[in-house]
């Protein structure tokens, strides 16, 4: 059975990029497997199984999450806008969208998500004027894996003069040990 071309173009829409990813993200042998799954999907799909289809589109998807680095797709002050200038002391939050981060499995059942985060406060050429490790920690748990989640940590800004800083966090995932950094800058304004 053959299925319609806007079914066919969507699977290709969808495996094309994943095998690229793949490719270019994972481990050459990793990157054959979840190429491997992402086809055998598109063959289940041409074949008329698209239940099948589907399983094997998610499993490749499972491979490539397991084996892609850490990354943080999204890091903005909240709220977002043109610039993040603060005053002295000012409490602000900071919203973070990870991305390969790995699940635990509670004693009942449940997905865990838990990643902590250091921050370390520099002037723009390096100079460090605190840090603190285990700083905040973005947490989630239900009873399936989450692959859109969002999380947020708070901090005060330190009594630092007008100026230009950068806040550098490194996210660390409890589950799998990856991590990654971002590097977010702003502004110190005048009293």
């Amino acid at each position: 059975m053959k299925f319609p071309a806007d079914v066919q173009r969507t699977l290709r829409a969808v495996v094309a990029p994943l095998t690229a990813f793949a490719i270019l993200l994972a481990a050459p042998a990793t990157a054959g497997d979840v190429a491997d799954l992402a086809g055998n999907a598109e063959d289940l799909l041409q074949a008329g199984e698209p239940t099948a289809a589907f399983d094997a589109m998610d499993a490749a998807v499972d491979a490539f999450w397991r084996e892609a680095p850490l990354i943080i797709e999204g890091a903005h002050f909240i709220p977002e806008g043109d610039s993040a200038t603060f005053a002295p002391a000012e409490q602000v939050s900071i919203q973070l969208q990870p991305l390969g981060y790995g699940f635990e499995v509670t004693d009942g059942g449940e997905f865990r998500i838990s990643l902590s985060t250091d921050v370390e406060i520099r002037s723009p050429g390096g100079l460090i004027f605190g840090k603190s490790e285990e700083f905040g920690r973005l947490e989630w748990m239900g009873p399936a894996e989450n692959r859109a989640f969002a999380g947020r940590i708070s901090i005060a800004m330190p009594d630092l003069k007008p100026g230009d800083y950068e806040l550098l966090l490194t996210v660390t995932d409890g589950a799998t040990g990856k991590t990654a950094n971002v590097t977010l800058p702003f502004s110190i304004a005048s009293k």
